[in-house]
């Protein structure tokens, strides 16, 4: 029995489909600091592109490298300031939450539940306490190497940026090459506004939700608007996940109403800017299903971890951005893309 061409053809995508996701996952340690630079690359072409008509080039390198240090530092600032505001609490938070649940214990006990002894009560031995020590330091060292990894290949791509198309025209047919070209600019183009309208939707939400639970006097406001700000990098996922720590808080030393009225304004928040504010300024710039969007998160972060599920939308959007601009692919470009877009090649 004979296989089709277009069979073949089909067979041998998929092959090399799972060769690359495997590829990806084995070298992680690498593509994924490499794809983190490729998009910060991205963002900062512009303003680099601006500069280099004013300075050397290699100024204009350690001026961008000093403003992202500068946007790194006023980051960790912020962290630092959310652990000061946390740790005072500590103590009585760690007392809530055990009277909470020695309640519960012996409640479900009452009713004959199998439950044993409060966990919180167990302390852990000095060997225990030594291997967490030594694990949140090897963890510590890990992220600086990947830092430094970043950094240097952020650097290269920066002082290669302005050479591709010259090294794309030499490499590839005059109408592959051009396709390419518009293939890199459109998802140039699309993956900044998309990041600067993820960074001012979830500026917004930070903001709206120190807010709101400042107004209702939910414990560290500030600590939950920053929560909320970063974990809106996430699509659909994140916004879920932010919502509940100050629910908690507020449940658990503000009663019922308080948290019930700090769910239903954090939900709705998060319901207006998803669905209202962020779709109207991405315009069509993102165009990805919210089911193809979640997805993406979740097979991006089983390749890669936390990093893959933080830049699945925007790996998934450079994927359906190429696949569009060639006729062949283009039908997966409609497949994962939302509803009545137009992939007609640029």
């Amino acid at each position: 029995m004979s296989v089709s061409p277009k069979t073949t053809q089909v067979l041998l995508a998929v092959i090399a489909t799972v060769l690359v996701v495997w590829a990806l996952k084995a070298t992680h340690a690498v593509t994924m600091p490499l794809a983190f630079a490729f998009f910060i690359a991205v963002l900062v072409h512009p303003l680099q592109r601006s500069l280099n008509r004013r300075l050397p080039r290699w100024l204009t390198l350690i001026a961008i490298l000093l403003l992202l240090a500068a946007v790194a530092g006023v980051a960790i600032a912020a962290l630092e300031l959310s652990v000061d505001l946390i740790e005072p609490k500590l103590p009585q938070y760690s007392d809530r939450l055990q009277q909470m649940l020695t309640t519960a214990i012996d409640l479900a006990r009452q009713y004959g539940l199998p439950i044993s002894d409060n966990p919180l009560q167990a302390q852990g031995s000095s060997g225990q306490l030594a291997g967490r020590a030594i694990g949140g330091i090897q963890s510590i060292l890990s992220a600086l190497s990947v830092l430094v990894l970043v950094v240097s290949l952020l650097a290269l791509l920066l002082l290669e940026v302005d050479a591709y198309r010259q090294k794309v025209r030499r490499g590839f047919p005059d109408a592959a090459s051009q396709k390419i070209i518009n293939a890199m600019a459109s998802i140039s183009r699309k993956l900044r506004r998309y990041l600067w309208v993820m960074t001012f939707t979830s500026l917004l939400t930070g903001i709206l939700t120190g807010v709101w639970c400042l107004l209702l006097g939910v414990d560290l406001a500030f600590v939950w608007g920053l929560i909320a700000f970063v974990l809106n990098f996430v699509p659909t996922l994140g916004s879920i996940i932010a919502v509940i720590p100050p629910t908690l808080v507020a449940f658990i030393f503000g009663g019922a109403a308080q948290g019930l009225i700090t769910l239903i304004g954090l939900a709705t928040l998060q319901v207006i800017l998803g669905n209202f504010v962020d779709p109207k300024l991405q315009g069509n710039s993102l165009q990805l299903s919210p089911f193809v969007a979640l997805i993406s998160i979740v097979f991006w972060g089983w390749v890669w971890g936390i990093a893959g599920a933080i830049l699945g939308v925007p790996m998934t959007v450079a994927l359906v951005v190429l696949c569009g601009e060639f006729q062949p692919t283009r039908g997966i470009a409609v497949l994962l893309g939302e509803q009545g877009t137009d992939y007609t090649p640029s």
